[in-house]
């Protein structure tokens, strides 16, 4: 049928519904989901999903620029002007609201997967040593906002990324899932709750020279 395809999320529909296993013989168990043909993919390739975009009269590679993938970042930036200006020590947070762009490969499921949409993010801030307490403190925390607001406990579940898929920056990462009911999966992302470590204010740090 020509539709492209996440080879890491055909995989992990595929261990839901078999026990976490994955397929004896790769790709080739694996049906496609729009029109469950098995054994026609085509070899993997690497995809960019940051939107690229040239600012400026010429085109060129001085002229290149990335559209944001998420909002997060604004907030690693914003960091020592909110601790200075509100005279705040860790443990705090920011939270902010912003668009963001991905170049999804697959656009659909209504308005789950779109290559523009809004979104809402929070970073807690820790003192070192404190932040795996404080990881679970926020799962538990945002799981019962959703029961509070009164969604069923059986349509909802939290998603444990394995290890060996973790993001660069994550030391652990948690999804909080609701049962909509997708084709291929039953089950979708609410929100991600992920220890990012001193991953992101070390980067900067280290580039910007300033003392976080």
């Amino acid at each position: 049928c020509h539709k492209r395809q996440r080879s890491d999320k055909l995989e992990e529909s595929y261990a839901e519904k078999h026990g976490d296993k994955l397929p004896e013989n790769g790709m080739a168990d694996i049906a496609c989901p729009d029109c469950g043909t098995r054994g026609k993919w085509t070899e993997p390739r690497d995809f960019n999903m940051m939107l690229r975009t040239h600012l400026g009269p010429v085109e060129d590679e001085n002229s290149l620029h990335y559209l944001r993938p998420e909002t997060a970042q604004g907030i690693f930036v914003d960091f020592k002007n909110v601790m200075t200006s509100s005279r705040k020590k860790p443990p705090f947070g920011i939270a902010n609201m912003g668009k963001s762009f991905r170049n999804e490969i697959t656009p659909g499921n209504f308005i789950f997967r779109t290559r523009e949409f809004e979104q809402m993010e929070m970073e807690f801030f820790v003192k070192p040593g404190e932040d795996e307490a404080w990881h679970q403190y926020w799962i538990d925390a945002r799981t019962q906002w959703y029961l509070d607001l009164g969604v069923k406990p059986e349509n909802l579940r939290h998603y444990e990324h394995p290890k060996e898929k973790l993001a660069h920056y994550s030391k652990r990462t948690v999804d909080i899932e609701y049962k909509f009911g997708f084709q291929g999966s039953d089950w979708g992302e609410l929100e991600g709750v992920a220890n990012r470590t001193d991953f992101d204010l070390s980067a900067h740090a280290k580039h910007s020279g300033e003392d976080l």
